[in-house]
């Protein structure tokens, strides 16, 4: 037999081991599961509108007590993320609505101090008791970072779930007291957010 012939022979004898193998391989191992490759939705703004409306961005206490504490707080993160964000792209609406913000902490200090209730407030930006408002402060400042434009979508998000909170506690308490500051609470965010929509 020629040298040639002995080569070829050898080649092809291992070239159909090898096809063996991998056929039994194949036949052996199970087929990896395909991967999820469909990209998760992003939330657009009218699901962000419609999450505050039906009350799922951060939903309040139930008690008078508790709902007081919250909303002292709430209305800190207004403040906190104005003062923020009108520090980093400057103009008037955050600068004036700003103000408006110390006062209406000021108005649920008084109601706080009438029930006996401790101000649960921390002198820093940006810190806060209720791991929520945290948690949508930290998220705010994120996305109002970005540019003027989210700054100014963060303002409108905030006002209107100051409003959504604001209707929920009115409507869950008789306290005449409480009704009325609250009402003057949402009758100011009813003008902060059509400031900020205006931006927009």
């Amino acid at each position: 037999m020629k040298k040639s012939t002995i080569i070829t022979s050898s080649i092809l004898a291992v070239v159909i081991g090898a096809a063996g193998v991998l056929a039994a391989v194949i036949t052996s191992t199970p087929p990896a599961p395909l991967a999820n490759t469909q990209a998760p939705q992003a939330l657009t703004e009218a699901d962000e509108v419609q999450a505050v409306e039906e009350g799922t961005v951060v939903a309040p206490a139930s008690t008078t007590e508790d709902l007081l504490l919250y909303l002292i707080e709430e209305e800190k993160l207004a403040h906190d993320v104005y003062t923020v964000l009108g520090e980093t792209w400057g103009g008037n609406t955050f600068s004036n609505i700003l103000g408006s913000e110390t006062s209406h902490q000021d108005q649920v200090l008084n109601l706080l101090n009438s029930y006996g209730l401790t101000d649960p407030r921390s002198s820093e930006i940006g810190v806060f008791v209720n791991p929520d408002l945290q948690a949508l402060y930290d998220q705010l400042i994120a996305q109002g970072m970005t540019s003027q434009a989210e700054a100014y979508k963060v303002g409108v998000l905030i006002e209107e779930t100051d409003i959504t909170d604001l209707t929920t506690a009115i409507n869950s308490t008789s306290d005449a007291t409480i009704v009325a500051t609250l009402e003057k609470l949402r009758s100011a965010s009813e003008s902060h957010l059509a400031a900020f929509s205006k931006k927009l």
